[in-house]
C-alpha cells in the first residue's frame, strides 16, 4: 500500500478535524478561569470581553455537540450497536455540559454587578472546563478509533471541512461581536495565534485587505 494511502487510513490521523476542534476548544477554555479572577486588573480583561469570549466558546461547543449527535454517533449506532451505552452517555454529557455552559454564562455576566464573586465564578469555570476536557478525551480515545474503523477513508464525515462547516452552519459567528477583532468564521477561530493568519507576527506578508483580528484568548489576557 502506498505510504500516502497508509497515512490516510491511520487511526491516528483519521478524524483530524474533530481533534483540531477539540484542541482549539482546550486552547481557549484553559485560561478563562485566570482571566475571570482578575477582570479589573491591568493583567485581566474587562468583564464584557470575558463574557463575549465565553459566549462564543459556548456557541461553538454546542454546535460541535449537535454535529456529533446528528452526524457521527448515528454511524456508530448502526455499525457498532454494542457501543450504544457509551454513545448514550456521551449524548447525555452533551446536554449536561450545554446546561452548565449556560449557567456559567449567567455567572460571568453577574460579575459586572458583583466583582467580589470572581473567585467563585472562576471555580465554576474550572469545574466545567475539567468536565469538558474529560469528555473530549473519552471521544478521542474510545470513539474516534471506532469511527475510523467503520468510515471509509476519503469520506467527508469527520473531516476538518465538515467539522468547521457544522460550526458555521449553526450561525455561531453571526452574532454581532462586542469585542473588536473577534473571529468572523470557524477557520479564523481555529487558526487563532498562528503567525501570518490572525494578525500576529507575519501579518504584514498577507495580501492587502481585511485581516482577521485576534479575539480575547490565551494570547491576549
Amino acid at each position: 500500500m502506498p505510504a500516502a494511502t497508509q497515512a490516510a487510513s491511520s487511526p491516528l490521523l483519521r478524524f483530524t478535524g474533530i481533534r483540531l476542534v477539540h484542541t482549539a476548544l482546550r486552547r481557549d477554555l484553559a485560561p478563562m478561569a485566570g482571566r475571570i479572577r482578575g477582570p479589573h486588573t491591568d493583567e485581566g480583561a474587562p468583564v464584557a470581553d470575558v463574557l463575549a469570549q465565553w459566549r462564543l466558546l459556548a456557541r461553538i461547543l454546542m454546535a460541535h455537540h449537535d454535529y456529533e449527535d446528528a452526524c457521527l454517533w448515528p454511524v456508530l449506532r448502526v455499525a457498532r450497536p454494542e457501543l450504544r451505552l457509551l454513545l448514550n452517555r456521551l449524548e447525555a454529557d452533551h446536554h449536561r455540559i450545554d446546561h452548565d455552559l449556560t449557567v456559567v454564562t449567567a455567572m460571568i455576566g453577574s460579575l459586572a454587578r458583583d466583582p467580589e464573586r470572581a473567585w467563585m465564578v472562576a471555580a465554576a469555570v474550572e469545574a466545567v472546563v475539567e468536565t469538558i476536557d474529560a469528555h473530549l478525551r473519552v471521544e478521542e480515545v474510545q470513539v474516534l478509533p471506532e469511527l475510523a474503523a467503520v468510515v471509509a477513508a476519503g469520506e467527508h464525515i469527520g473531516t476538518l471541512g465538515a467539522s468547521l462547516a457544522a460550526i458555521d452552519a449553526a450561525e455561531v459567528f453571526d452574532v454581532p461581536a462586542p469585542v473588536r477583532g473577534a473571529p468572523i468564521d470557524a477557520i479564523t477561530w481555529l487558526l487563532d495565534g498562528i503567525a501570518g493568519i490572525t494578525g500576529v507576527a507575519g501579518a504584514s506578508d498577507l495580501p492587502a485587505g481585511p485581516t482577521p483580528g485576534r479575539h480575547p484568548g490565551p494570547h491576549s489576557a
